[in-house]
């Protein structure tokens, strides 16, 4: 259970477990009336705030943190699905949240998504209008995301959800005459490049303040934070899965690797009808001598159900796939 401090108005049961990490502190405000300045802002603005909500611990505890702070018809979450990459209890928690906790908006990524130009999709043989699967995306660009090239979170998620806030909060739209700012489950423990993230900075990506009010958040504080509010957890984690964005990442580590072909033998199935369909392998590995550089999901799950770690002195063909830190977007779309 997370710590109490004292009673927090903006939390309305308890407060941050360490007010030195309270964001609020952190900008030189009281800590018990934590973001209180921000509520403000919000009602004078006329202000939605947004949070993208991908089913994971930590988009979960933002949306909490959010729904805590402002009225719920001013809190808008949004989801945007993997390309069918996601494992179906992903989306049966989505659609539980959605129906119990607060409404979530669904936005996917279409075709057309792919390129900035309207009715270029057309001209390569595509629909522009059909929903954006994962091993189409991976046929037009050629191959699939890596940790180096993780187009996939631009592409799946971010493109989309500002479409929809270009349609909604544009001319005849929805929200017309709001403003609005977006918020974040990015935490600074979660990888190297995170390490120095903001409590807030100007997303020019959304043309919006982007708030990260988990900053110093670990990771065990989330899943008290959401069960303290008798919040239901995404089943996956209960069954050992580091990532529940994507079944599998393609940033997964051996042990999420060999538990999604131990658990569920169906989504490496998936994967490798994805590897025949594009020609393409799911995995990125790096070159060594005397190794191929790349090869299939089958290999790679023969190799995660091995002893080897996948160090510096391993002679696997996978010495990337350690536990990966982090997706690297700053948005935390993909928990």
């Amino acid at each position: 259970m997370m710590q109490t401090i004292d009673f927090c108005r903006s939390e309305q049961i308890r407060c941050a477990p360490n007010y030195k990490t309270c964001a609020g502190a952190r900008l030189g405000l009281n800590d018990w009336f934590c973001e209180e300045y921000l509520m403000e802002k919000g009602r004078k603005m006329n202000t939605k705030h947004i949070v993208g909500f991908s089913g994971g611990i930590d988009s979960q505890a933002c949306a909490r943190w959010v729904l805590n702070r402002f009225p719920k018809e001013d809190v808008v979450l949004t989801n945007s699905n993997a390309g069918g990459n996601e494992h179906p209890l992903t989306d049966e928690f989505v659609e539980w949240y959605s129906a119990n906790i607060h409404p979530v908006v669904r936005v996917n990524a279409i075709i057309s998504d792919m390129w900035a130009t309207p009715g270029f999709a057309e001209t390569k043989g595509y629909d522009g209008s059909a929903e954006l699967d994962f091993p189409t995306m991976a046929e037009i660009k050629g191959r699939f995301p890596s940790r180096v090239a993780q187009f996939c979170t631009e592409t799946l998620k971010l493109i989309p959800q500002k479409r929809w806030i270009d349609q909604v909060f544009g001319v005849g739209g929805e929200f017309e005459g709001c403003g609005y700012v977006r918020y974040t489950g990015v935490r600074r423990d979660e990888s190297e490049s995170r390490k120095y993230t903001p409590y807030q900075q100007w997303d020019k990506w959304y043309d919006c303040d982007l708030f990260a009010p988990l900053m110093d958040w670990p990771k065990q504080w989330c899943f008290d934070y959401c069960k303290d509010h008798g919040e239901k957890i995404n089943q996956l984690y209960a069954l050992g899965f580091n990532r529940v964005g994507c079944a599998p990442c393609v940033n997964s580590g051996k042990e999420d690797i060999s538990n999604w072909a131990i658990r569920f033998p169906e989504m490496i199935d998936k994967v490798e009808a994805w590897e025949l369909k594009t020609s393409r392998t799911f995995f990125h590995a790096i070159r060594i001598p005397g190794k191929p550089r790349k090869v299939g999901v089958r290999v790679v799950v023969d190799w995660a159900m091995s002893g080897k770690r996948g160090g510096s002195g391993d002679q696997s063909p996978f010495p990337i796939f350690h536990e990966r830190e982090a997706c690297e977007s700053k948005y935390g779309l993909c928990e």
